[in-house]
């Protein structure tokens, strides 16, 4: 299957030190999601990936679920790291907000 140069510096900046959340953009139809599938495939650390395709606009609740499983996971694998992968996010209004309170209480609830 054919990969893009840009799967590369994905990985590479997903081995990084978590820092930042990673957001792919661009036009449609260009292949991120097959990158995105890709990266997935190849990943050496635990992930889960979902789409928002399916679900009802403005449903931020689903996307804070999302982030509970994939911190359960985190928990359950006795992971010092976890991937989640959400293609599709532009769907859910305000997902930026939402995953921005997510991200914060995930660092503080590190650190307690």
């Amino acid at each position: 299957m054919f990969e893009r140069s840009e799967l590369q510096l994905l990985k590479k900046r997903i081995y990084e030190p978590r820092k930042f959340i990673q957001v792919i953009s661009g036009p449609r139809q260009v292949g991120k999601t097959t990158m995105i599938t890709q990266l997935y495939e190849q990943l050496s650390i635990p992930a889960m990936y979902e789409s928002s395709d399916a679900i009802p606009a403005g449903n931020n609740v689903w996307l804070d679920q999302v982030w509970d499983i994939a911190r359960f996971r985190m928990r359950s694998q006795k992971a010092n790291e976890f991937l989640l992968i959400i293609d599709e996010i532009q769907k859910i209004p305000n997902w930026s907000e939402t995953i921005k309170k997510n991200w914060i209480m995930t660092h503080l609830i590190k650190q307690i």
